[in-house]
């Protein structure tokens, strides 16, 4: 069955991100979070026949991590705070050998 899938994203699908992925998780390969994530929007939009374009789909729980997203207020971002970058800064530095630190702080 897969066999037929992948002859018909060969075929008829667009290139473009989330095609080479799903072939490989098709092939019986694996893939990373991001991978899978351009796999399925690849799939969901049938292999992007009509184009590459916004799904308009902001149910979607992977819709923020839609390639071609054009609400830029869907879109995970984080700002950090001076305290929050502080503690990172320290976590990081209790992992770190000395010899790493000189010129880190």
């Amino acid at each position: 069955m897969n066999i037929q899938i992948i002859s018909d994203i060969q075929k008829h699908g667009k290139t473009t991100k989330g095609k080479k992925e799903l072939i490989k998780y098709l092939e019986g390969g694996r893939l990373t979070l991001k991978q899978a994530t351009l796999a399925k929007c690849y799939d969901c939009l049938c292999y992007m026949v009509d184009g590459r374009q916004d799904c308009k789909m902001p149910s979607c729980s992977l819709y923020p991590f839609m390639t071609f997203n054009t609400d830029k207020s869907k879109r995970t971002s984080r700002t950090l705070t001076e305290d929050h970058k502080a503690k990172l800064r320290a976590a990081r530095g209790q992992n770190m050998p000395s010899f790493a630190l000189e010129g880190f702080k």
